[in-house]
């Protein structure tokens, strides 16, 4: 474990004693797929209750947290997650299957979550990722920096959402997001290129962030709407 996990995970042990329950750490670090320049650490602690005094025990520990560039983490009590499932769908299928438990036991052992509510959220999602896109083209003007910025910051979650569309086909994702979207791509027919391309130049690729940004946001865009137009239609039980 890390210094700054290690003392992140002190620091809420000290806070909130034997009404903490777990701390998850999920996300690219859990999975191995993070970049030094665009990852943070994500993490999600369970407690048995929490009130407002909750959230002032974590302002101590919050000071180093933030400070290296983390978001505050996500709070749940045990009931209100097994409870959220059913409109957190991706996001605990994501944490799922890439976690490691830094104290305490895991809650997503048992958590059970179904096809239908999984497949209403990746229709949101990407309907609702595909609307911010387009205007956040719009606020680029075309320019070439910030179009490049657009596209790096926005290829993860589309990844993401991806790899539970593939899981809604009948079949297990692979843990890494660019392999279950070569396999997606297969299914319902869709270029997966420069979704691979973006996410290169997430990595700080070279040959990758040569690329136009305009003819590649193009292309992108009409390839996230194919995949949009998959989900809409798919029936699932």
């Amino acid at each position: 474990m890390s210094d700054i996990l290690e003392k992140f995970v002190s620091d809420v042990k000290a806070a909130y004693g034997e009404n903490l329950k777990s701390v998850v750490l999920y996300g690219s670090k859990a999975s191995a797929e993070d970049t030094k320049k665009h990852s943070d650490y994500n993490v999600l602690v369970v407690l048995d209750s929490i009130k407002f005094d909750d959230l002032k025990s974590m302002n101590k520990a919050m000071v180093a947290w933030i400070a290296g560039g983390n978001q505050p983490p996500l709070l749940f009590t045990s009931e209100r997650l097994k409870n959220s499932a059913d409109v957190f769908p991706i996001e605990f299928l994501d944490i799922k299957s890439n976690h490691r438990i830094l104290f305490g036991e895991d809650p997503f052992t048992d958590l059970q979550i179904h096809d239908k509510h999984l497949r209403h959220e990746c229709e949101f999602e990407l309907k609702g990722k595909l609307l911010k896109l387009r205007q956040g083209y719009m606020l680029t003007r075309g320019k070439e920096g910030h179009l490049k910025d657009l596209l790096i910051n926005s290829v993860t979650t589309f990844l993401i959402i991806f790899r539970y569309v593939l899981k809604l086909t009948g079949q297990e994702p692979p843990a890494k997001r660019l392999d279950a979207l070569e396999i997606l791509s297969k299914k319902v027919v869709f270029d997966p290129s420069p979704f691979a391309t973006i996410f290169a130049m997430k990595q700080g690729d070279k040959e990758a962030l040569k690329n136009d940004a305009e003819p590649l946001t193009e292309k992108y865009l009409a390839e996230i709407e194919k995949v949009v137009d998959f989900v809409d239609k798919m029936q699932v039980k």
